[in-house]
């Protein structure tokens, strides 16, 4: 039933009624009867309560106005119906819709105005006049989008900027709100497969689809463009499987992404993690980083009803959690979180094809918070040297920042960490790895003690790579990984693996563990590294040969860009002119379509090499995909070296930062 904006006007106090979306008097023609208010504390008209319940007042709870508005709005990939769950009037409105499924919702209070995105129409819709229906209702689109989409999984707005994810294309079609019109603005490429989207100010997060990876575009509101664009930062979230719904809050600072678990299980695997405090965890991370479980809250087990949950929303008033569980069919609410665990919902409803959601309540409504500001970003390099065991600092525009002498006298393998201001190393003097608190505060000429050490386990240690609370030391005097866990205080031993082969440098990509094949131009892939280093031998599950590489020994890899950079150091016995260094971009689809043993070519890739790059013995690598520009440890001819526009760059390239380091070895780049 629908009520018009003229009946409204003349009965001033029902919109109290709609608001909560309960059915009011079935006779559209009924008049407030002559003294009968709902705010007068007196039960003067058919209230149930004080100024509540009956035909015309707004719902009771224990006997006393529910008061506050707090609706939920679900989408549906089974019919395309719209359902709106009032939670405190305790009371539910469907609204059929010209679509056969949707996925993607929005409310928009203050204009009255609902949009989602449809699956079977392909477009943008907006309905009109939300509020003034009672009852359930066949409701026709005031306006929509051209049908430019292929697969729409969700809807992040922005004042009057609207972002579709869709999963089809891998692509965010952007569109300008303007007056009663969805305008086209932007078509954005993407490196990877999407599925949720939130903003936190004019940063938009997405959810990376088939991962439990969150990558995130600062300032994407002014920043997107048509055609490809990289993340600013793409880092993964400890405990989850892989995830599909995310949500914002910005009064809370609070970050909820979902776990569907494994795919083909839809029933009881699933889960949703909590990040409070967020900014001050992600903003601290560098790119490829990890939130680890420490950083979270997970609610997940049987009692949970989780199995695939696609969507979520969070009411910061009353620290709520609401999923769209499309894998039983169901709407869940979960309060009194606390800790997590398997938590029993304390609000259900059943919905068949439940897919998008969107909390709307007068608290919550435009909370997006605030951007990361560009004061907080920062690009350091930090290195090592085999002559010493100093670890020189360098700013982005490869300028020498400062100096510290380490307790080593030689050192490869290094990793700082911004959220706990730690850096780590691996000496080759003491065969252990060293953790050094407060790092930021040492002064440049300092000489700085270990706070903590591992026991001296290690031969010859080359490279570190490290993933939320795990360091991997390759030692090519064992030619094994040793993995360490690490705790704050400690360094604890796991396992020791034998790879079967030379080893030197290693990177993670996502899960999985990256590692040059010395003595060769091999790479070797370890898929689920850290769930699979056990001790004994393990063997790679692709190896393939990098076409052009004589000899490899750096590798790093950037997951916001998805690109792999490998050093090549020629002939070990020419140490001054002979090395180079690859860059291979859509680094994880060339890896997928080449076979175990198989050659990636050197036409998917592009190489800097010859005499004016000053590159002999390049020993280790970095890349930054903000400015594209890769670092190299040059330590035959001793030098800290970058190349800008790397991903262009081809041949006898001179380098644009040259710095003297004598026997320059590993380096890391914090880029947050």
């Amino acid at each position: 039933m629908k009520i018009s904006k003229t009946l409204l006007s003349k009965l001033g106090v029902l919109p109290l009624c709609f608001v909560f979306a309960v059915s009011c008097s079935d006779n559209d023609d009924a008049m407030t009867p002559i003294g009968e208010t709902c705010s007068d504390g007196i039960m003067n008209g058919d209230e149930t309560g004080v100024d509540c319940g009956g035909s015309i007042c707004e719902p009771c709870m224990n006997g006393t106005p529910a008061g506050r508005r707090s609706e939920l709005y679900v989408t549906s990939n089974a019919t395309g119906n719209i359902t709106k769950y009032s939670i405190t009037g305790d009371s539910t409105v469907t609204f059929s819709t010209p679509s056969a499924a949707a996925e993607g919702i929005y409310y928009d209070a203050d204009n009255d105005l609902l949009v989602q995105a449809s699956r079977s129409n392909l477009q943008l819709e907006a309905y009109a006049d939300i509020s003034t229906y009672m009852a359930d209702a066949s409701i026709v689109t005031a306006y929509t989008g051209n049908a430019d989409l292929a697969s729409p999984r969700e809807l992040a707005v922005n004042g009057s900027t609207y972002v579709v994810s869709d999963n089809g294309s891998n692509k965010f079609f952007v569109y300008s709100k303007n007056g009663d019109s969805f305008s086209l603005t932007n078509t954005v490429q993407l490196n990877f497969p999407v599925w949720g989207i939130t903003f936190k100010g004019n940063d938009l997060y997405a959810v990376v689809d088939t991962t439990n990876d969150l990558a995130v575009f600062y300032d994407f509101i002014n920043t997107a463009t048509d055609g490809m664009m990289s993340p600013s930062k793409r880092v993964s979230i400890e405990g989850i499987v892989r995830t599909h719904g995310i949500t914002y809050d910005g009064t809370d600072d609070v970050l909820v992404m979902t776990d569907i678990g494994d795919a083909a299980n839809a029933t009881d695997d699933g889960g949703f993690h909590i990040i409070d405090n967020f900014s001050d965890k992600f903003e601290t991370l560098s790119d490829g980083e990890m939130i680890t479980l420490a950083m979270q809250t997970r609610v997940a087990g049987p009692s949970t009803g989780l199995g695939n949950p696609i969507d979520v929303a969070y009411d910061s008033k009353e620290n709520a959690v609401y999923i769209s569980e499309v894998g039983n069919g169901t709407v869940l609410g979960f309060t009194a979180i606390g800790s997590g665990g398997d938590l029993t919902p304390s609000f259900k409803m059943d919905l068949a094809g439940a897919s998008s959601l969107y909390f709307s309540s007068d608290e919550t409504d435009g909370k997006f918070g605030n951007g990361t500001a560009t004061a907080n970003l920062r690009t350091v390099l930090y290195t090592t040297n085999n002559a010493n065991g100093d670890i020189n600092i360098y700013n982005a525009s490869g300028m020498l920042t400062k100096t510290v002498t380490s307790a080593s006298t030689a050192t490869e393998g290094i990793f700082y960490s911004g959220a706990n201001d730690e850096l780590i190393q691996a000496s080759r003097s003491n065969l252990m790895l060293e953790a050094y608190n407060n790092f930021s505060n040492a002064a440049n000429a300092s000489t700085i003690s270990a706070d903590i050490t591992s026991s001296a386990a290690l031969m010859s240690p080359r490279e570190i790579a490290v993933k939320g609370n795990r360091v991997v030391v390759s030692d090519n005097g064992m030619h094994k990984f040793f993995v360490y866990s690490y705790n704050g205080s400690s360094f604890t031993l796991e396992s020791t693996v034998t790879p079967g082969f030379n080893v030197w440098g290693i990177t993670f990509m996502g899960d999985n563990l990256l590692a040059v094949v010395d003595g060769s131009s091999d790479l070797a892939v370890f898929n689920n590294f850290l769930d699979n280093a056990v001790d004994g031998t393990i063997a790679p599950d692709k190896r393939i040969t990098v076409g052009g590489i004589v000899r490899t020994h750096g590798i790093d890899y950037s997951e916001a860009a998805d690109v792999l950079v490998m050093t090549d150091i020629g002939d070990a016995g020419n140490a001054t002119n002979d090395g180079g260094f690859h860059v291979i971009q859509n680094f994880s689809s060339k890896l997928s379509m080449t076979a175990t043993s198989g050659t990636l070519a050197q036409s998917d890739q592009t190489r800097v090499a010859g005499p004016s790059t000053m590159l002999g013995n390049p020993i280790d690598i970095a890349y930054d995909h903000k400015t594209q520009t890769v670092y190299i440890a040059e330590v035959g001819n001793g030098k800290v070296l970058a190349f800008g526009n790397a991903l262009n760059a081809t041949g006898d390239v001179t380098p644009t930062v040259s710095n003297d380091l004598a026997a320059a070895s590993s380096l890391f780049l914090y880029n947050n």
